[in-house]
């Protein structure tokens, strides 16, 4: 597993109400260990009130709420910060001041099944996808309770960007990354 290095890109979302109206803000980021699985996720709620408790643990198990959660790039993250009231989006340094709540990841050595000596990553999803040819791993695990995709490392240096890659394009097609983990 190794030490913390590296916190993840930050991820928006905005969570809408009736009549297609944002209700929130939601701004993220994992907190990634040396190996890149993740080990925690902090993160941050804005609504027309003001910085407030996060709802990242709640999209991921709330389905209702869920169904009302869009993927947002920074600009249209900032465009909804904007309607609640909240001016200029702060810069990322800013906003990750503001990412008080966090959430430790349950975390162990990568799991050795034996089949291979070439490190996996599974990317753990919530939701329902939009396309689900949307990465060619992409597949439902768990009785059908969520999504993955399994990425082989043959070349650990470079698996960092393809994460963030895989996360960002399934982001995209309406899924939620829970986590990432490792194994053999």
């Amino acid at each position: 597993m190794g030490e913390i290095v590296t916190v993840a890109d930050l991820d928006y979302y905005v969570v809408m109400e009736g009549g297609g109206r944002a209700a929130a803000v939601v701004v993220e980021e994992f907190v990634l260990a040396g190996d890149h699985t993740a080990v925690g996720l902090a993160s941050a709620t804005w609504t027309a009130d003001g910085w407030g408790p996060s709802l990242s643990l709640r999209m991921r198990s709330d389905a209702d709420l869920r169904a009302r959660v869009a993927y947002a790039t920074r600009f249209g993250a900032a465009e909804a910060f904007r309607v609640l009231g909240g001016g200029e989006l702060p810069g990322e340094g800013e906003l990750r001041r503001q990412l008080r709540d966090y959430q430790q990841l349950n975390t162990a050595p990568p799991l050795r099944l034996g089949l291979t000596d070439t490190p996996y990553y599974r990317i753990l999803f919530a939701g329902e996808p939009t396309d689900a040819g949307a990465h060619p791993q992409l597949r439902r695990i768990g009785n059908g309770m969520a999504w993955c995709v399994d990425i082989a490392a043959p070349d650990d240096s470079k698996i960092g960007p393809e994460l963030r890659a895989v996360r960002s394009a399934m982001r995209r097609s309406g899924l939620i990354p829970v986590t990432i983990e490792r194994f053999y």
